[in-house]
């Protein structure tokens, strides 16, 4: 159990409905590169398999009793990566247009804090590529934690290791 910095649980006090504290990214990949063929389930395996031993990923904020301090990062024991990598396949005619309109929705959606604070939506029908939008709260990552985490979940080529 970790105490959130002030600077952390800040951007949980300031976020109201219009002003929302999360970080969102857009991976455009191209599916011919991966090993065996593109599948959802098979890119949601590999994402929970690369998360499940990151805190950033598998904790949850719980507050302290009467609020008498900031809150702390708990391990979600019923973490399971179904509630955050989800599919979404985009409306017709499946472009640029449209994929902006879709992200945006998505960025506009409050983080349930129930949960550990991050998501993915993999977006099919974007061109001949596959989309992965990400969202993450800001008191989970910055912006170079958010860059390192991406370089965990990622790699520059198939087959590759994550990067430790």
């Amino acid at each position: 159990m970790d105490r959130l910095t002030g600077l952390d649980a800040s951007f949980l006090y300031l976020e109201t409905p219009a002003q929302l504290m999360h970080v969102c990214g857009l991976l455009v990949l191209d599916p011919t590169t991966i090993p065996g063929g593109y599948e959802f389930s098979t890119l949601r395996a590999e994402i929970g398999r690369r998360t499940e031993d990151v805190p950033a990923f598998t904790r949850k904020v719980r507050k302290v009793p009467f609020n008498l301090d900031h809150p702390v990062w708990v391990t979600d024991e019923h973490f399971e990566v179904e509630r955050h990598v989800h599919r979404l396949t985009l409306p017709s005619p499946g472009g640029y247009e449209e994929l902006m309109e879709l992200t945006s929705h998505l960025a506009g959606l409050p983080l349930d804090r129930s949960r550990p604070l991050w998501e993915m939506w993999v977006i099919e029908g974007f061109e001949d590529k596959v989309v992965v939008f990400s969202k993450m709260h800001h008191a989970t990552v910055d912006g170079v934690s958010g860059a390192n985490l991406i370089s965990h979940l990622c790699s520059l080529e198939p087959d590759a290791p994550p990067i430790v």
